[in-house]
């Protein structure tokens, strides 16, 4: 039963390689997620707008529009959702949640006599590994319900720069260790364990263009991700089984626009994880095998409106986001739908809130899992 849960995960697994034999694990690829309030509530749509500490992790160019240093810290909640059936049995309702630190950073920006430097270091978790999928069938009698139970994150700790070729070309390279924990717990016949750790980098060239005063385009590209899992394997009655594998994740591309009214911003994004490219295999294999995804595809909109006299800002966004899975066939794929305001005092203390609620379905010929999610994040940042 395994492999059908990777099948209906959201954070789509390798899982059926895994359990016929060859030396793919159940990896999974976890789920995009967004850093800040700000970007969340713009439907993730900032790799144009890239002007305040998220431009770490959105488009490393966006760095020299900020002209003062700046420190960031996010706190996140989420709530997460999960209707699963088979057949003509009852459906079972899973549930997650989750309270953590999100992100977190400082952006110093270098005066100069002519154009922008600026430096930033940070920390943020663009993917979390929380799933769950639980469901009634013709074994429940003997072992209880279905139950797939996966929590953990990836986490970046990130160092990246900006400078101005031009008055209206800007470069941005970032740098990013990666570090993660995985833990899957499977009640099932026989009932399984997977614990796994998470270690590489990656590098991210980034440009942002200003079109005209105040159109502005921005790409990013992650040009290069290498990573390691350590993975121990535990079934009931069984020895554990610990393993090393390697993985070379491919392109990833960020695209977005991002207009500027008097009072209002319009923004506008396009990510592609080519995941068609996804290689994995143990450690010291002649070659690494292909699991067969498919690229993930995220598009977004977003807008801001300030309310004048007052120092505040509305946000609203929406983002589509493809499931990739081999086997997986989606009734609808990824929705999401967010909202938050922003509050500035004095130019110097920002809060941002935002909130979001996403929703996919997707199945196999065996079963079905109905998803909801509910997010929230709570900016801070403080600029001297």
């Amino acid at each position: 039963m395994k492999s059908l849960a990777c099948l209906l995960s959201p954070a789509i697994c390798a899982g059926m390689l895994w359990a016929q034999g060859t030396t793919v694990p159940g990896l999974n690829l976890g789920r995009h997620q967004d850093v800040s309030a700000r970007a969340m509530a713009l439907g993730g749509s900032f790799t144009g707008v890239a002007n305040d500490f998220s431009a770490l992790y959105y488009n490393p160019a966006g760095l020299t529009s900020i002209r003062k240093h700046e420190g960031q810290f996010t706190l996140e909640g989420n709530n997460l959702g999960a209707k699963g059936w088979t057949g003509s049995f009852p459906s079972r309702q899973g549930n997650q949640e989750n309270l953590a630190v999100q992100s977190f950073g400082l952006v110093l920006p270098v005066p100069t006599e002519r154009g922008g430097l600026c430096f930033a270091l940070g920390s943020y978790v663009p993917r979390t590994f929380s799933d769950v999928l639980t469901y009634n069938d013709a074994l429940s009698p003997q072992r209880g319900p279905y139950d797939y139970r996966a929590e953990g994150d990836l986490r970046h700790y990130r160092f990246g720069m900006a400078v101005d070729l031009s008055p209206d070309v800007v470069f941005g390279f970032a740098a990013s260790y990666i570090n993660g924990d995985e833990k899957i717990d499977i009640q099932d016949v026989p009932a399984t364990r997977y614990l796994r750790s998470y270690g590489g980098f990656n590098l991210e060239p980034a440009l942002l263009f200003k079109v005209t005063p105040r159109l502005r385009m921005g790409a990013s590209l992650v040009a290069l991700e290498r990573f390691t899992v350590n993975e121990t394997f535990q079934q009931s009655g069984q020895n554990s089984v610990q393993q090393e594998f390697s993985v070379h994740d491919p392109l990833q591309i960020k695209l977005g626009l991002c207009y500027q009214g008097l009072r209002y911003m319009l923004a506008a994004d396009y990510k592609a994880f080519n995941w068609s490219g996804y290689r994995i295999g143990l450690h010291d294999a002649d070659f690494l095998d292909n699991p067969g995804f498919r690229t993930e595809h995220v598009a977004s909109l977003g807008g801001e409106y300030m309310l004048r006299p007052w120092p505040v800002m509305l946000r609203a966004g929406y983002m589509y986001n493809t499931l990739v899975g081999p086997d997986l066939h989606p009734t609808y794929n990824i929705h999401r739908v967010s909202a938050g305001a922003g509050f500035i005092a004095g130019g110097t203390v920002d809060i941002s809130a935002a909130y979001a609620y996403a929703f996919w379905e997707a199945g196999s010929s065996q079963a079905y899992s109905e998803n909801r999610e509910q997010r929230v994040l709570l900016t801070f940042g403080y600029r001297y």
